[in-house]
């Protein structure tokens, strides 16, 4: 019995070494929150507790230096637009603001926005900034943080605000309260100057959006029910219900779906349909993916900082499928229309020499994104169109006899 007992020791500790193993810890002792990376492949966190600031790396998370320290309020959510401007919620103080990826700051001050605590920020089309505040409304700018002068969603507290991938036009809100009728989900088709009313009365923390349009977001609320809308966030159903409450939610390359919150991170492989824990126990807060990698902000002294997975079975910018494609595919970009940054998305069934270029309208060749022999698999690679024109271009791909041709509209 006792030889028993210590087997069922040894397999129950040798379970726990392997899945710390597969997530690494990054800026120990440091409560994160927020996360977010910008079209350079930046990654900015913000903390909270005890030390107040924002922490940048270039490398995916394997080290980090120090973009803004001492703060006085903590940094709960982070945003980047395309010309390396940063925002960061101030709290009580504010927004901080960034025109040179984190090296600089000025803060814009809390009566810009009505004297309210400062809880979301997010940057959409051209110039177009959204903060939302607690118990107060979102303030919209149309000139890259300038002004605010145009306010939507009275009395709210907002907590997360997201830009459609595919349309700039649609910004979508969460909020979160202890009253039912402040709770919710909100769409704009105006580029935020006006919202509907309430199509999903919950504590919402976190949206994310499939490359087929589908919603899906992330509760607080009793039930912690994960939900899915297929209509651009008009009517939603429950898909399935999470473990506890949930804080952050983001995709892999594949498309499956992660969420971070109590307990831990989850998983899921089927839509959402069921979730199973990703490796990480400690309650956390919001979460990102980033090439093959999905990083994890944690409060705490000693659980707190950026946990780090890593898919080795997805390597670089490749999504390797555990079952082989069965055909040669060209994804539409996301986002469509796009500034300046999209992703493309391509499924090869054999090792073949690929080619991935873009063409202007004229049928001229501007860029070749690929131009080497790789192994079956689903690809994915950004483009950054900073130095081009808005206006109308083509991306096409050639593998092994195989050619397709889509096109993407560059808007800024």
């Amino acid at each position: 019995m006792k030889k028993l007992i210590l087997l069922f020791a040894f397999v129950f500790l040798f379970n726990q070494i392997s899945v710390s193993q597969t997530w690494v810890q990054k800026l120990p002792g440091i409560g994160m929150w927020s996360l977010v990376k910008d079209i350079q492949g930046r990654i900015f966190a913000g903390s909270s507790g005890t030390i107040k600031g924002v922490f940048r790396t270039s490398n995916g998370g394997d080290t980090w230096d120090t973009a803004f320290i001492g703060g006085a309020s903590n940094i709960l959510y982070l945003a980047c637009d395309s010309s390396n401007r940063v925002y960061a919620t101030y709290g009580a103080n504010g927004l901080l603001k960034s025109t040179n990826s984190g090296n600089n700051w000025i803060t814009i001050p809390d009566s810009v926005f009505g004297n309210k605590t400062v809880q979301a920020v997010a940057c959409g089309k051209n110039g177009y900034v959204y903060v939302g505040t607690v118990s107060g409304y979102l303030s919209r700018s149309t000139d890259n943080g300038l002004t605010f002068p145009d306010t939507a969603l009275s009395g709210l507290t907002i907590v997360t605000i997201t830009i459609d991938r595919f349309n700039p036009n649609i910004v979508y809100v969460g909020a979160s309260s202890t009253s039912p009728s402040n709770t919710g989900f909100y769409r704009s088709t105006d580029a935020g100057l006006t919202f509907s009313q309430n199509l999903n009365p919950l504590n919402i923390w976190a949206i994310v959006e499939k490359n087929n349009h589908n919603l899906y977001t992330v509760t607080t609320s009793t039930g912690y029910a994960f939900s899915k809308s297929t209509d651009g966030g008009l009517t939603w159903t429950t898909v399935s219900s999470l473990s506890g409450a949930m804080r952050g939610a983001c995709l892999d390359l594949l498309e499956n779906i992660y969420t971070s919150g109590n307990g831990g991170v989850f998983k899921s492989t089927n839509d959402g349909v069921s979730f199973t824990n990703a490796g990480l126990t400690i309650s956390a807060d919001q979460s990102l993916s980033y090439q093959n990698r999905i990083l994890v902000a944690t409060s705490g002294t000693s659980n707190g900082g950026v946990w780090i997975y890593v898919d080795s079975t997805i390597s670089g910018i490749t999504n390797s499928n555990t079952a082989s494609p069965d055909k040669f595919l060209l994804f539409q970009n996301y986002p469509n229309p796009f500034n300046p940054g999209t992703n493309i998305r391509y499924q090869i069934i054999n090792n073949s020499y690929i080619t991935l270029k873009i063409f202007d309208i004229l049928g001229k060749e501007i860029a070749a994104l690929v131009n080497e022999k790789q192994n079956a698999g689903i690809y994915n690679i950004e483009w950054d169109a900073e130095n081009y024109s808005s206006g109308i271009y083509f991306y096409k791909l050639t593998a092994d006899g195989f050619t397709d041709i889509k096109k993407m509209v560059l808007l800024k």
